[in-house]
């Protein structure tokens, strides 16, 4: 079976999208009382932020489209990187003012004491079909049920797409221990699903699209399902000592980014229109993907949800109160 151009670009696509999942940033609590602005206005009005050509960050650059940074006074400047760890020693240097990032890698640098950091704005949350377990069409296996002592691909082991999937597949009475996880770089997924490598691969967009109208490949299960409803993925950060410094640029950094995924819920076009200014995705392409849900609030419950996960999996030593590091609510 031979790649199309909607193929290579899912393939860039999904590997810029995921790369997230590598970044190693952290957290912690307790933020000091903040300087006051001048006269009520912003410490900053000039921001650089590192983002990936990805359709998560799609928010960031909405609302520069619709001028909704520069409606709160704000000129953002997107840095784009191709991998978050990139922008980890940026944000330490004051190069940039914050990051997107993950939220798995961020709270377990937070349980190491890496960085302290500051949730700005949650970013995306998994959709249904955003996110796929799927069989080739010859694959004997059928049901969630056959994906029992099979190997699945995953970008980085123990991340979000491990802790997602384990949570499903216990829902639908699979055992999850008898899965075997590999790492496997983006650009050789289809060759070694095809090759036999990898017995089932798990896909998120656009490649899920490519793999179902080029490949004819089926969906089995779809790891933001059931328990993993709405996972939150990913969500723009900036350290401890920013936030205190900068309060009030930070609260409207904040409604900007509410302000676009508000916009972005029921208007499809407005995403459309952006991600082929950022990421590989052709206008065609973008037209058909399915987004991942926008945040526009921010929601401790929801993502207390992924420290405990990662608790219940051993990946943090202690638990972590995730309210204690996010920033209050501003209204748009």
């Amino acid at each position: 079976m031979r790649l199309g151009r909607l193929a290579r670009a899912a393939i860039i696509g999904l590997a810029v999208t995921l790369g997230a999942a590598a970044c190693s940033t952290g957290g912690s609590t307790g933020a000091s009382a903040p300087p006051s602005a001048a006269a009520g206005g912003l410490e900053k009005t000039k921001l650089k932020i590192a983002t990936l050509p990805a359709i998560d960050s799609a928010a960031l650059y909405v609302a520069i489209d619709q001028k909704l940074f520069e409606k709160e006074g704000l000129e953002v400047t997107p840095q784009v990187v191709q991998a978050a760890p990139e922008a980890i020693p940026m944000l330490l240097n004051g190069e940039i003012d914050a990051m997107f990032g993950n939220y798995v890698s961020m709270f377990q640098a937070h349980d190491k004491g890496t960085l302290k950091v500051r949730i700005l704005a949650e970013g995306s949350r998994a959709a249904p079909d955003s996110l796929s377990i799927m069989a080739l069409p010859n694959s004997p296996i059928k049901t969630a049920k056959d994906l029992e002592g099979k190997t699945i691909n995953v970008n980085v082991l123990h991340n979000f797409q491990e802790l997602a999937l384990t949570q499903v597949l216990k829902a639908n009475n699979v055992d999850p221990a008898s899965i075997k996880y590999v790492q496997v770089t983006f650009q050789n997924i289809m060759p070694s699903w095809k090759g036999g490598q990898i017995d089932a691969a798990y896909l998120g967009e656009p490649m899920v699209t490519a793999a179902t109208s080029q490949m004819g490949a089926r969906k089995i299960l779809d790891p933001a399902s059931g328990p993993a409803a709405e996972f939150p993925i990913s969500g723009y950060v900036g350290t401890q000592d920013w936030y205190d410094k900068n309060p009030k640029t930070a609260a409207a950094f904040q409604r900007a980014i509410h302000n676009a995924a508000k916009l972005m819920e029921n208007n499809r076009e407005v995403v459309a229109k952006v991600l082929p200014t950022f990421t590989q995705i052709d206008a065609a392409t973008a037209a058909t993907v399915t987004f991942p849900f926008f945040s526009s609030s921010d929601n401790p419950v929801r993502l207390q949800r992924v420290a405990d996960w990662m608790l219940e999996a051993h990946w943090l030593t202690k638990a972590i109160d995730v309210k204690s590091l996010m920033s209050p609510t501003t209204s748009g």
